[in-house]
């Protein structure tokens, strides 16, 4: 199973420092994606609060959060948000399967 999700990046200033300093960002994306098994399907700088998203698979959950704790405890970013991309169909079957059967406190 390969898991698809979305990483969103607001830089701190040693994370800035780093940029002007010529760090090349998308050769890191790419090298962390590869060592993690997994690929990248788009990456790009933003402009607002963010300022970074990558769209990445890899192999598993635990390989997400390796690379969302990875990302944390390098302390170039003053927020990181970490997305797992999800099939809402299997989920909304389940949701009207267990509604049948479930009463509200007030009903």
């Amino acid at each position: 199973m390969t898991i698809r999700a979305i990483l969103m990046g607001a830089y701190n200033s040693e994370g800035a420092k780093g940029i002007i300093g010529g760090s090349d960002r998308m050769a890191a994306i790419q090298a962390v994606a590869k060592a993690a098994g997994g690929s990248v399907n788009f990456a790009s700088f933003l402009r607002g609060p963010m300022d970074i998203i990558v769209d990445f698979n890899v192999p598993d959950t635990n390989t997400l959060m390796g690379i969302a704790a990875m990302a944390h405890a390098s302390g170039t970013f003053s927020r990181l948000e970490v997305h797992e991309c999800i099939d809402n169909g299997p989920i909304v079957a389940a949701a009207q399967k267990i509604s049948k059967s479930y009463v509200p406190a007030n009903g």
